[in-house]
């Protein structure tokens, strides 16, 4: 006999994590489908470990689920990213931008590094790699255009994310939500029913009873959905975070800018009008970070790193800061969201029996949250990081083997190791690689294939192409400007 269709979700929580749930659910399942959302403000407390940076995926997910980008950019604070600055960061004191870019050119089916660290080695000139990024050039002019479609131009290789306000998103995508489709209850949970691993009904604070076949718990760290017999949680590390909008600053830049401290490390992100500031710190290290800050807009935040093994138990799915906490380095925390929504759209439950969606969102999850660990680790994958609280417990965790692979391969002959549906792309880990300071020490022979002069040649066209292109790109701010009074114009 066929188990019973699934007729009702529950989301519970009113943070950014549950609205864009509640959004794409709203957008992607059958309309036969009921959603009711449990809006709760205690979601909302975690938000800013999601960071301020989104990756080049977030414009095929949004638009995937129907939201554009002139309709983004018209009503938030949505700035372009072209990626992060970092600066001072380590114990070598590395400067370097972690750019978003297309794959550069394959010669004669080796990689670019290789001919890079071959024209290093032979012609005993130092060349850089981001010389050849357009995304990096155009970030240090503080230039920006939207790439075009014609490949001919350097500028076609150009890619870009968005800088964001967590609170802002937050605010779109709850005015997003369809007043036919889901029932919003602003309310919090008081009572959980259980019959083992399956939620029943969840009593609410004004004693109304909520019955449901699938309950999504994205409520945060303090989940109450969350099933008793999970103690599945891996890691133990704590960071803080403090976050102000509108710092007084001069030029407003295509990028995100992190620079390292004793106390941990503090990023700025220009948005359309404002800028905002993200400290995060060990809690050991709360004074001096907080002098560095300056006036929050709220009470610091305290999250575990780390995430739990099931989240998917029984009809129950924990999701966002519930599920996994990851430190807002890098653009992984909004990647890895976006990625749980669409894995939760493809394995929605056709029926009340989950066994196989389960175990499959378990699995996949475990994979990718694992493999972005890899990517936020091989920040601090380097020896005598210093004595402060921050840096020693970022540092102390040994290498995996996995990571080890990746960082001695490249290191020994420029060879990129990758595992099956990485969430960080081959481009990423090499310019990481780089940044850090790992050079190969060898390169692949058969770029010998090609001649030194011809190499020379090839390497300075591209250079001067790039460069040439960065110089004539308009300013960040005048671009940005230009292209929110059009699009306000076409709205009229």
């Amino acid at each position: 006999m066929a188990s019973a269709p699934l007729t009702t979700i529950v989301i519970y929580g009113g943070g950014l994590a549950g609205y864009v749930c509640a959004c794409a659910l709203d957008r992607t399942l059958p309309g036969d489908i009921q959603l009711i959302l449990i809006e709760t403000d205690a979601a909302k407390a975690t938000d800013i470990f999601f960071g301020t940076l989104t990756s080049p995926t977030t414009y095929d997910f949004l638009l995937d689920k129907a939201f554009t980008e002139p309709d983004l950019f018209l009503n938030t604070q949505t700035g372009v990213s072209l990626g992060t600055k970092f600066e001072n960061w380590g114990p070598t004191r590395q400067n370097w931008i972690q750019s978003f870019y297309k794959p550069l050119p394959v010669l004669n089916g080796v990689e670019f590094q290789h001919y890079l660290t071959r024209f290093q080695k032979t012609a005993q000139k130092k060349a850089s790699l981001e010389d050849y990024i357009i995304s990096t050039q155009a970030a240090k002019t503080g230039g920006f255009a939207h790439p075009p479609e014609d490949r001919k131009t350097p500028l076609a290789d150009m890619d870009y994310g968005y800088q964001f306000s967590p609170k802002d998103w937050l605010e779109y995508f709850s005015g997003k939500l369809s007043s036919k489709r889901v029932t919003r209850l602003q309310s919090d949970v008081t009572k959980v029913e259980r019959s083992g691993e399956t939620v029943t009904g969840l009593t609410l604070n004004n004693a109304q009873i909520i019955k449901a076949d699938f309950f999504i718990d994205a409520s945060g760290p303090n989940s109450k959905l969350k099933s008793p017999s999970d103690t599945s949680w891996v890691g133990t590390r704590e960071i803080c975070a403090a976050e102000t909008h509108n710092i007084e600053t001069g030029k407003r830049h295509p990028y995100r800018t992190v620079r390292a401290a004793d106390y941990g490390w503090q990023s700025e992100t220009t948005l359309q009008n404002q800028v905002h500031r993200l400290t995060v710190y060990d809690p050991n290290s709360e004074r001096a970070a907080l002098k560095a800050h300056g006036t929050p807009d709220h009470t610091p935040f305290k999250v575990q790193l780390g995430r739990t093994e099931t989240p998917w138990i029984g009809n129950c799915l924990t999701f966002g800061h519930g599920a996994a906490s990851l430190e807002p380095l890098t653009s992984a925390p909004m990647r890895l969201l976006e990625r749980d929504i669409d894995r939760l759209i493809e394995l929605i439950p056709v029926s009340k029996n989950m066994t196989v969606e389960r175990r499959e969102y378990n699995r996949r999850f475990n994979d990718d949250y694992s493999h972005a660990d890899l990517f936020q680790r091989a920040f601090f994958s380097t020896s005598k990081t210093g004595a402060h609280p921050y840096w020693v417990a970022a540092s102390s965790t040994p290498l995996t083997k996995r990571l080890q692979d990746k960082v001695e391969q490249f290191e020994s002959r420029g060879v990129l190791v990758q595992y099956d549906y990485e969430p960080f792309s081959r481009e990423d880990w090499t310019l990481l690689h780089i940044g850090m300071g790992r050079l190969p020490r060898r390169y692949d022979p058969l770029a010998d294939r090609v001649s030194l002069p011809g190499l020379t040649q090839k390497l300075e066209q591209m250079r001067h192409a790039i460069d040439v292109m960065a110089k004539k790109l308009p300013p960040h701010d005048v671009y940005m400007s230009r292209l929110i009074k059009y699009l306000e114009d076409q709205n009229v």
